[in-house]
């Protein structure tokens, strides 16, 4: 009689191996290279934004100083001890006489272009006879960060039809009637967005010929 006997398998199950110390410290690497790169991602968009801010900043500090120098322009006429309107006329600076606070006496009014900033200085006439002290001189900072090669002042005289060239420097101020500011403003050159610029003029109202 014969018996059927049943053949069992042993199957021998290993243990999974583990990551051996060369796969290990390439996973550390490849993950240190990912990381780096976020890293540099998100330090080139901070970066970004904060040059847009200073950008929009930028262009606010620009309409500003140019709407204050268009109306000190305009309303410029002969000073309180009867100096000329414009009293100096340069690229870099302008002296002009206006009453910006509406005391009707005439302040004397200094743009100039000072270390990469246009400053804007007012003086107000003082004692009898009058007269302008520059130690009562109030100087306030209106724009940082000039790019001084483009930024400058431009003088007309009478004849300026829109298209004629600018007077010749030095200036004669008696001929000055129209007068135009230019503003370049780059608060880093190394990152996008580029030099933004600006330009304001105004007529000397009291001094207008055909205008």
């Amino acid at each position: 009689m014969m018996h059927n006997m049943s053949q069992v398998k042993v199957v021998t199950v290993s243990p999974s191996k583990g990551f051996s110390l060369v796969e290990m410290l390439v996973v550390i690497g490849i993950l240190g290279i990912i990381g780096l790169a976020l890293s540099n991602f998100q330090v080139d968009v901070w970066r970004q934004n904060a040059a847009q801010q200073s950008a929009l900043e930028a262009e606010g500090e620009l309409r500003n100083t140019l709407r204050q120098f268009m109306h000190d322009v305009r309303g410029a006429s002969q000073s309180n001890t009867g100096s000329y309107a414009v009293e100096l006329a340069s690229s870099a600076a302008l002296t002009i006489y206006s009453d910006v606070d509406g005391d009707v006496n005439r302040e004397r009014v200094r743009y100039r272009l000072v270390n990469g900033t246009v400053t804007r200085g007012t003086t107000k006439p003082t004692g009898s006879p009058a007269s302008y002290l520059d130690a009562n001189e109030s100087i306030q900072t209106m724009v940082r960060s000039v790019a001084t090669a483009t930024t400058r002042f431009d003088y007309f005289d009478g004849s300026y039809m829109g298209t004629t060239s600018p007077l010749t420097v030095p200036v004669d101020h008696s001929r000055v009637r129209f007068i135009r500011f230019t503003i370049a403003v780059d608060k880093d050159p190394s990152l996008p967005p580029a030099a933004i610029t600006m330009t304001g003029s105004a007529v000397v109202r009291s001094l207008k010929d055909n205008f």
